[in-house]
């Protein structure tokens, strides 16, 4: 029997090692290189719409600002006008208590009464005159104060001088 002992090993697995590589970068590796473009391709797909998503906002952004711009006149006009509309309804709501107060008073008035002055303020109404008979004076007084428009009605001084009676009354608290 003969033995044959090979003390520097054999050439046949270093072939064994080159080609097994061989056939996994031919078989194998290829694929993963398919692999990895298609992924890297993918992101690179995926960045692009990104950036496009971003750039878009940003452009909305601009544009919603522009738009700010355009119409923040526009608004400090608005709230100037609105300004105005509300001072304008105080003072028309203000003449037309007054209107109210005269509308109420003067129609009541008996013909004997003639007024020297008569002032009216936002809630308050004072009257001077002459009155020829004071019962017409006394009827006045109670229909304004039976009534119950104001909320204190007073007859303040009367006198009596050469053409009649001269009095003062104050009406206080009107209730439209």
């Amino acid at each position: 029997m003969k033995y044959k002992i090979n003390l520097i090993g054999n050439n046949n697995n270093k072939k064994g090692v080159v080609s097994k590589l061989n056939y996994f970068f031919f078989n194998y590796f290829r694929y993963i290189l398919v692999l990895t473009q298609l992924i890297v391709i993918s992101v690179l797909f995926f960045r692009f719409s990104i950036d496009q998503s971003i750039i878009d906002l940003k452009e909305s952004i601009n544009q919603q600002e522009e738009v700010l711009k355009a119409v923040k006149p526009i608004l400090d006009e608005t709230q100037r006008v609105d300004l105005k509309l509300k001072e304008s309804k105080k003072i028309i709501e203000t003449q037309d208590l007054f209107l109210y107060q005269l509308t109420y008073l003067i129609p009541k008035f008996p013909e004997t009464i003639f007024l020297n002055t008569l002032s009216l303020t936002k809630d308050t109404a004072q009257m001077q005159g002459k009155i020829l008979n004071p019962n017409h004076l006394q009827s006045y007084f109670n229909k304004i104060k039976s009534e119950k428009k104001y909320a204190e009605v007073t007859l303040g001084q009367i006198n009596r001088d050469d053409t009649g009676y001269t009095f003062t009354m104050s009406l206080k608290g009107f209730k439209n």
